[in-house]
């Protein structure tokens, strides 16, 4: 099995408006994806490819996996990864 593990700082470039808009995540090697973040689910756009994580439990910050374990999205504050199973 194929993981990649992106390690970031996010920028968000898209905030504001009256419907929600994914924000925009740059990564410190210069990698990028899409996270429209509900209360319930992240939906996330990596290369092209979506994947819709139900939130799970955190003792701190949010969490987001899949029901396999192999795709999450973490994230506490201004800092969050990625980690993008296969």
């Amino acid at each position: 099995m194929k993981t990649t593990v992106i390690s970031l700082v996010s920028i968000m470039l898209l905030a504001g408006c009256s419907s929600k808009l994914p924000s925009q995540y740059v990564c410190e090697d210069g990698q990028s994806f899409q996270a429209l973040i509900t209360s319930d689910t992240a939906l996330i756009r990596l290369n092209d490819e979506d994947k819709e994580l139900p939130r799970i439990r955190s003792a701190s910050g949010v969490q987001y996996q899949s029901d396999g374990g192999n795709t999450g999205f973490y994230g506490k504050g201004k800092e969050a990864m990625l980690v993008w199973g296969m």
